[in-house]
């Protein structure tokens, strides 16, 4: 990609992580990584457990269980499924909506024995959609409800005969039967694609996924995305169901309007839409009809480079603050390196970083002590493999750690960032211009900030809470969209976040039920949740990063990294402390007292 038709990529920064980032290059190798830890998702494909039938237990808490997964599946069915449960009379007054409520059980169904009564506590995790789509809900109440289980005259087995007036299953069902999929939209600048992450059931065969995904995409984004990019165009229809695919060819078909004569680019992005949405259904070839015309063939990969996500390194460069100065780990080809952008006559006072690299030049951004008890960002650019100075922005203390974002490319190729300042969020450029973000609407006491690798999509943490939002840009400047609310069932405080990978955040706060400090990984609806690192004890982690996943290669990360305290470690199923001896040159005598601190990765 040249320079006048790319946004940079720049991901979320600083902290703590295992391995840094990479430069970004017109072509990118495909590097594989190892897999990370199992979380219930799947690249496709995969075959959907035995779901249990009505008839299958006469024990009254296993067949609430089971009701709870009979929703689970193809949507068009998934009100007969459920009512099959339900007694000829409940079944004839129950009129649920046909979205799905998805629930997490406080406790395990309870009966007494002689009962019919089935007590069950609840909290609503979000609804999902016939679109795939799972919108969480702010609301953790606990909803207790009895549900009444038992016989029906002349009919084997028992029913439900009273139940919840909605279709509902549990988190554990939406793990169990449900691949978790991104379709991708284009952003509102044309430099990149955005993943918008859906559901797909695995009940459905894999010859009829690619209609699903083509309705999806037809249909838009979802709500949160849509001031980040740009839906189909209007009146975009899919010309029947998608054939099987035949000797390793997927035809589509689409009506006229799905590419509009006055935009000479507009079939080229569609089809790297296409196949990034389609994957990894994907063959060898799509074959693209748009109305009448005739079909167009793509088998080149090329496609893949639409997607900022792709260029994420399998072996990233990773830094840390050494006493007051930045300083390279050791473990990588280019330990022995200068740092970028950064002089030596610049580096000292730091109090944490942002690095970033595009495939021409380099970026930083650094928060330094300055006298009487103040602190700047400093922030500047040079051609890759140089230094520059540094230009002086001033922000209201304590600034956060700064994060470069994935911008629209002007003129001047400017690169944009984000850092939290006394609770609010501020953007700068590498030139030194800076400005408070505009984000109406939006909680107060902004604590974190991560950016996707996408550059759009944001995860916040403000009031111990996590938010996910949008960056977009306007005549004013840089603005974030409305807020949503992510509710973490498992943490009653958010302290630190990081994106892990295109649907998946690594999240660090306090275990609800415990009260102890912990590092999971939950997708960014909060449905699906796995423990990285459990029980550190009492002491907050402050900070938190990752080197998100490439998708090509894994569904999950190994990077993860954060700070506690005044330390700073890897979470590698244990946490395992970032110390000394692991710096490429700790140089001189280094204070003895000195140790490692906010590690980040070059992006």
């Amino acid at each position: 990609m040249s320079a006048a038709a790319r946004a940079w990529l720049v991901g979320a920064v600083l902290a703590t992580l295992l391995l840094g980032g990479c430069g970004i290059p017109d072509e990118t190798p495909v590097l594989v990584v190892g897999p990370g830890p199992s979380m219930g998702t799947s690249a496709g494909g995969g075959a959907a457990p035995p779901q249990p039938g009505r008839e299958d237990t006469l024990n009254k808490p296993d067949f609430v269980t089971y009701y709870l997964q009979a929703a689970a599946g193809d949507p068009d069915d998934a009100l007969k499924r459920a009512k099959a449960f339900l007694s000829p009379s409940a079944a004839a007054v129950f009129k649920a909506p046909s979205d799905i409520r998805v629930v997490h059980l406080v406790d395990r169904p309870l009966n007494n024995p002689g009962s019919e009564d089935v007590t069950v506590k609840y909290k609503v995790v979000g609804v999902l959609g016939h679109n795939g789509i799972l919108t969480p809900t702010a609301d953790g109440t606990i909803e207790p409800f009895t549900m009444v289980v038992g016989p029906v005259s002349g009919q084997s087995g028992v029913f439900l005969k009273k139940v919840p007036p909605y279709l509902m299953i549990s988190d554990t069902a939406l793990s169990d039967f449900y691949d978790q999929r991104a379709i991708y939209f284009w952003n509102t600048e044309h430099t990149g694609l955005v993943p918008d992450m859906r559901y797909m059931p695995l009940t459905v065969p894999p010859e009829q996924q690619p209609t699903m995904i083509l309705n999806w995409l037809v249909d838009g984004p979802a709500d949160w995305l849509s001031e980040a990019v740009d839906p189909l165009p209007d009146r975009t229809a899919v010309i029947g169901n998608v054939p099987a695919q035949s000797n390793d060819n997927l035809q589509i078909n689409l009506n006229d309007q799905a590419v509009p004569t006055d935009d000479a680019r507009a079939l080229d992005r569609l089809r790297r839409q296409l196949q990034w949405s389609l994957r990894p259904l994907l063959p060898k070839t799509l074959e693209l009809r748009i109305g009448r015309a005739d079909p167009n063939r793509y088998s080149d990969t090329d496609y893949l480079t639409s997607n900022f996500a792709y260029q994420l390194s399998g072996t990233p460069e990773r830094f840390v603050i050494f006493d007051g100065r930045i300083k390279r780990l050791a473990g990588s080809d280019t330990s022995a390196e200068p740092i970028p952008v950064v002089s030596a006559a610049e580096n000292h006072g730091v109090r944490t970083a942002a690095l970033s690299s595009s495939d021409s030049e380099d970026f930083a951004a650094l928060v330094v002590n300055e006298a009487n008890n103040k602190q700047s960002l400093r922030v500047g650019s040079a051609r890759t493999g140089q230094q520059a100075p540094l230009t002086k922005i001033s922000l209201p203390a304590p600034i956060g750690h700064p994060a470069w974002a994935v911008t629209p490319v002007d003129a001047r190729n400017h690169a944009v960032g984000l850092v939290t300042a006394k609770g609010s969020l501020y953007s700068f450029t590498a030139e030194g211009e800076h400005q408070r973000v505009d984000w109406p609407g939006g909680p107060s006491g902004v604590t974190a900030v991560s950016i996707a690798p996408d550059g759009h999509r944001v995860a916040v943490v403000a009031g111990g809470q996590l938010y996910l939002t949008t960056l977009t840009t306007s005549g004013e400047g840089m603005q974030l969209s409305d807020a949503l609310p992510i509710r973490t069932l498992l943490l009653r405080e958010i302290t630190a976040v990081g994106w892990s990978s295109e649907g998946w955040l690594a999240v660090a706060g306090v275990d609800a039920e415990s009260d102890r400090v912990t590092v999971m990984d939950m997708t960014i609806d909060g449905a699906k949740r796995s423990d990285r690192v459990t029980d550190l004890g009492d002491e907050r982690v402050t900070y938190l990063t990752a080197y998100p996943a490439n998708p090509t290669t894994s569904q999950h990360t190994y990077f993860v990294s954060y700070v506690a305290g005044s330390d700073a470690y890897d979470a590698l199923q244990t946490a395992v402390r970032i110390t000394t001896n692991k710096l490429a040159d700790p140089g001189a005598n280094p204070p003895a007292d000195a140790a490692p601190t906010a590690p980040f990765f070059l992006n």
